[in-house]
């Protein structure tokens, strides 16, 4: 399995990691913080950014590990296995851009997470046996800038599963958004960002261009 995800839904996990969270200033949260990745998002190899009537605003890189499930979870589905990691069918690596000054304006994160461009998403690892060994690794522009492991998740993989299952509908070929570690930081035009997802069953890379996107017209009411 080395195809590339195409989910019909991509749902996220912010401040899963406490290094990360930290580094934003953030509070840790006491339940996960879910948030939806339109999938219109979803780009492969060049990643636009766009121009807002606000002006110049910073649109961070964050890698991330994505899990890719093998079956349908949620209420109306059947029930978990005894071992929810059976539910998963691989992992990928993922890429979420995240416009910060739109984030903070904004309690809907439909602009600073949604834009085109927004996210990106590289090759299926097959379910690697271990859901707490599963290696991230970031590279902007050759240089290592993001290094984290599932076994420092605030809401570890299996309970998460288990979490979600109990109220959100996710289907088979979904995507899962498990966070990022620190080390986050802000592209430009030119930029190049490689995203690694490894286990004792292999790597997966990801690997997208920063582009200048589109000037994006201020709302007008004529």
């Amino acid at each position: 399995m080395s195809t590339l995800p195409t989910p019909r839904q991509a749902l996220a996990v912010g401040r899963n990691y406490a290094a990360h969270a930290a580094e934003l200033d953030h509070e840790l949260p006491s339940t996960p913080l879910l948030f939806w990745k339109p999938v219109g998002c979803l780009v492969e190899g060049r990643c636009p950014l766009p121009r807002w009537p606000e002006g110049e605003t910073p649109i961070h890189y964050e890698g991330e590990v994505v899990l890719v499930l093998g079956r349908a979870i949620g209420p109306g589905t059947a029930p978990l296995p005894a071992d929810p990691w059976e539910a998963v069918a691989g992992v990928a690596p993922g890429l979420d851009l995240s416009d910060r000054a739109l984030q903070k304006l904004e309690p809907q994160w439909v602009r600073a997470k949604g834009f085109y461009g927004a996210g990106a998403l590289g090759p299926i690892l097959p379910r690697p046996a271990d859901p707490a060994a599963i290696s991230l690794r970031t590279l902007l522009n050759g240089a290592q800038v993001q290094a984290g492991c599932t076994d420092q998740l605030l809401f570890p993989l299996r309970p998460l599963l288990r979490y979600l299952h109990g109220f959100v509908r996710l289907d088979a070929g979904d995507v899962i958004f498990t966070g990022t570690p620190a080390g986050v930081g802000p592209l430009t035009p030119g930029d190049r960002v490689a995203v690694s997802v490894s286990a004792a069953e292999g790597e997966q890379t990801l690997e997208v261009e920063a582009v200048r996107g589109p000037e994006v017209p201020a709302f007008a009411r004529d």
